[in-house]
């Protein structure tokens, strides 16, 4: 199970980012982040699938997202993605998941999925993070959750 701390900062991920509100923490334990996001015509293109833009933003959050689940800040080096299928606006829900790969001491490699409610795969992609020394924990802004520590 999670430090409380590290849930809040993770459900944080999701939500922090305008346009993506509509995006969802499904679970994160440690070296794994799951997450949904409801897309509409407003994350299309004019041919009634979802941007690349919108897929490409979902994996940075989700590769940061399970970066996250080790405990230290991090920021996206590198994405490197493939489009294998389009998801479509009409989907109810686009799957995204991201699960560590390997985790160094100042670089974690991340593989994050992007699939359709039925499944199929739409996006892989590898999402490069760079992690400091400073751990999520002390971060000041969770400071009330750390008091709520037994």
């Amino acid at each position: 199970m999670l430090h409380p701390v590290i849930q809040a900062y993770c459900e944080e991920d999701i939500v922090d980012i305008k346009g993506f509100d509509r995006s969802e923490l499904v679970h994160a334990e440690e070296g794994l982040f799951v997450m949904r996001a409801y897309p509409g015509p407003d994350c299309g293109n004019n041919i009634g699938t979802v941007h690349g833009g919108f897929l490409l933003a979902l994996a940075d959050i989700a590769g940061t997202g399970a970066a996250d689940t080790l405990g230290r800040e991090n920021a996206t080096m590198s994405v490197n993605s493939s489009f294998l299928r389009p998801a479509l606006v009409t989907d109810e829900y686009l799957e995204v998941t991201g699960t560590v790969l390997k985790s160094g001491k100042s670089v974690v490699v991340v593989e994050v999925e992007i699939r359709r409610p039925e499944g199929q795969l739409c996006m892989k992609s590898t999402v490069t993070v760079a992690v400091f020394d400073s751990p999520i924990i002390e971060v000041e802004r969770f400071a009330h959750l750390r008091e709520n520590e037994d």
